[in-house]
Order: structure tokens, then sequence, then C-alpha cells
């Protein structure tokens, strides 16, 4: 095994000082490269050392499925600091600014001074990103770009970690939605984002005008209250699992064998997907929100501060809902009439006025409640046909 990565790097010129920017190997960046988890140093409660987050299980195993997929892709550099002792720059001739950087293990007059190749550079930016490339598959290649700062202290390593990280707006997740119009193949993301469209366009439909397109209201549109990337995030709950995967598949040209099929029964709308009838899941969709608003239709239509039933939460709560009473009509994929939903919530004990932020939390307690007082009536309901 080599004991140290060669990179071909250009010299920038900052207010905080210079460092060098290249691309490398993702196994070579691997093999040098460390995190500094901000901890308690020693076990010291009174005592914190280190710049980094710890990982994020979950978003570890996200990133390892992307960097194996065929558009996978990190446009933004991975931040480095590399001990000093560990580099060497040569200036490449007749190139002004460009240089070899050599990073290497050091040896010091004692272990306490050694430094491990695999030691050699702190990640103050990517820890993420370098967690999922350590599954990158071993037929792949994935070069990565880098910022590498020579011999920044603790103090300069945390600057440059906090304005990375709190110097950016996080983007809107509705526009990254909407921005799908202009992606070529179909994706279970594409294909929500144009049911979602097509939901609010839909003339005298229950969710006309009620999707704020780009997660902004337009303005003097006071009807629009459900952002469009939670409408679309709804909608995936019912498209295939591996959503990634699949978009991977369509650039590809690849089909899926009806053997791979994931059960309808869990996701309502693969089948669907699979055969292309993104009309079917967009009358289905119609016909459920249809009943809701003929079920309770002076909530559905206030536009009231503190009323959830058209918001957020209840759309959550209706979303995931869906599946249980679609599953509950049909034997095999179908759409289901508007009548066969309305009998379900015909049964649902909830009145008019319930539906308040005081009785429906924001956020997850709210829908949880919601979703589980439809889900009783549904299986209740169920109970007494059966036993009649």
């Amino acid at each position: 095994m080599t004991n140290s990565v060669t990179l071909q790097v250009l010299k920038v010129d900052q207010p905080l000082g210079e460092f060098f920017i290249g691309a490398i190997e993702s196994r070579d960046l691997v093999s040098i490269a460390t995190a500094d988890v901000r901890d308690f140093e020693h076990g010291d409660p009174n005592t914190l050392a280190g710049i980094q987050r710890k990982l994020t299980p979950g978003r570890v195993n996200e990133l390892s499925t992307y960097v194996n997929l065929d558009y996978a892709t990190f446009p933004t550099s991975v931040v480095l600091s590399v001990d000093e002792r560990c580099v060497e720059l040569q200036e490449i001739s007749g190139c002004k600014g460009l240089f070899n950087l050599i990073i290497s293990a050091f040896e010091g007059e004692d272990d306490a001074d050694t430094i491990q190749l695999s030691e050699a550079a702190f990640i103050i930016d990517g820890q993420h990103r370098l967690a999922g490339l350590e599954k990158l598959a071993h037929d792949r290649t994935f070069e990565v770009n880098v910022s590498i700062f020579v011999g920044a202290d603790l103090a300069d390593q945390a600057e440059i970690f906090s304005r990375v990280n709190l110097a950016q707006t996080k983007v809107n997740k509705s526009l990254v939605y909407d921005l799908l119009d202009y992606a070529r193949e179909t994706s279970p993301h594409k294909v929500a984002h144009e049911i979602a469209i097509a939901l609010n366009r839909e003339q005298g439909g229950p969710l006309e005008g009620r999707i704020k397109r780009l997660g902004v209201r337009t303005p003097g549109v006071d009807t629009e209250l459900l952002a469009q990337a939670t409408v679309v995030n709804g909608l995936l709950r019912h498209l295939p699992k591996d959503q990634e995967k699949e978009r991977s598949k369509s650039i590809l040209g690849r089909v899926w064998q009806k053997e791979t099929h994931e059960s309808w029964t869990k996701r309502i709308y693969v089948d669907f997907y699979r055969d292309e009838d993104f009309v079917s899941m967009l009358e289905n969709t119609t016909n459920f929100f249809e009943a809701v608003r003929k079920k309770w239709p002076n909530s559905w239509n206030n536009f009231d501060e503190g009323m959830i039933l058209n918001r957020t939460t209840g759309y959550n709560a209706l979303s995931r809902f869906l599946t249980d009473a679609y599953t509950s009509i049909v034997s095999s994929p179908r759409v289901v009439k508007f009548g066969e939903y309305y009998e379900i919530f015909d049964h649902v004990d909830i009145q008019e006025n319930e539906f308040t932020k005081e009785n429906y939390a924001p956020g997850n307690a709210g829908v949880a409640k919601f979703y589980r007082q439809l889900s009783n009536a549904l299986k209740s309901d169920l109970f007494r046909n059966s036993s009649s």
C-alpha cells in the first residue's frame, strides 16, 4: 500500500489565507482523511474538543446508495485541513499557481509525533459524503474535488466549518421539485411533481389553487396553504420505495421485471407507475380528496389561521390514510370511485369545528392523532360490516 498521495492543485488566495483546490480519487481521499468529531475530551464533561458533528447513520446509508448510481455527483468541494508536516509542494514549471501537492505520513522522533497517512488530513466539511464513498463499488471510480488548507489551526478550521454551514441558505424543497419539469427521464419524484401540478390546476378539483408552487404563496392568492414539497412527499409514499434507483434505471433505459414489483398493498401506486398509467394516479388522488371535501366542506374551505384539515397536518394524515382506505376497498389495483371513498369518510365521527390546531398540534403529533382516528373508524366500520 502506498504511503503517499499526489494530486495537482491550484493555489487560491483569500482573506483568511491561501488554500489549494484540486481533484482526488475517492479511495485516495478515504485513505488520508479522518473526521475530528466534537465531543467531551477523554470523558471530561467540562472539556470539549473537535469541530465536526457526529455522523447521521441514515444520511450515510442514503449517500452509500447514491454514490453507486449512474448519475451521482458531488459538485461542491470536500474541505480538508492537512498537517503541514505531511505536505510537500512542488511548483509545476511554466504553470503559475499550479503545484503537485504530495501528502505523506510523517515519522516523528517518537510515536506521539508520528502521523499516519490515514490521519494526515482532517475533514472540515464533507464527512457524510466521504462516509458514503467508503461504500463505493469496487468496479467504479469517483473523483472528488477538494479544497485543502495546509496547516490550518483549530481556530481557523472552526471558522471555515462555521462559514460553510451557517452562511449557506437552505434550498426550498418546493423549488427543487419544481425544477423536475426539466428532467427528461421518468422518476417517482418527477411523476409526483407532475401529479401535484395537475391537482393544483384541475378546474373544480379539491386541490385547485391550493398548492404553493415554489413553496411561497402567489401574491394575492389566499388559498395556497400547501407547499408543493408537502404534496409531492405525500404522493411519494405511494410510489416505488427505492426512488433514486428508479431514476437511475430510467436514465439507463432499464425496465423493472414483473417479479421485482413491490406489493401494491404497501405502496398503492406501484403498478400504475410501472405501467406508466399516471392518469389513474391523478384520478384516484382526486376522488379521495373530493370525498374529504364533501365530508367536511366548511373546514375544507376555511382558510383561517388555526384550521388544520386543508393544511399540512391534515394533508399528511390524509395521505397516509389513503393507503388504508384504498386497500380496504380493492382486491387489485384500480381507480377507486369518489362514492367508494366517501362511504368510508361518512362513518368517521369528527365534527367540522374540531379541526383546530388546539385539537391537532402542529407536527407529527397532530398528524398521528388525526390518522389514528381515521384508521380506527375504518377498522370499526369494517368490523361491523364483517359481523353483519
